[in-house]
């Protein structure tokens, strides 16, 4: 899945539905569904936990930063910042 794409549906999240656990599990649950996986409860919340421990501790710098070590490409990289500019 491109970056652009990937944007698009962060994009179409709405903000209300990240702040509640049930809102979260609900969105995780649907993305999952659009890339073809079926998550179980013990997979959402853990998924739910580590969102809510990098809501905390992390910013768009660092967040790109893991992007790049990750192995995702400069170009896109260099994209995603004009976006969030």
């Amino acid at each position: 899945m491109d970056i652009g794409k990937l944007l698009s549906i962060v994009r179409s999240i709405p903000k209300d539905k990240l702040k509640t656990d049930a809102g979260l599990k609900e969105v995780i649950r649907d993305l999952g569904k659009k890339a073809g996986k079926n998550f179980s409860d013990k997979e959402l919340n853990g998924y739910v936990a580590q969102f809510r421990q990098m809501s905390k501790t992390e910013n768009v710098g660092s967040l790109l930063n893991k992007l790049s070590k990750k192995g995702v490409n400069s170009k896109d990289i260099d994209n995603l910042k004009k976006r969030f500019k």
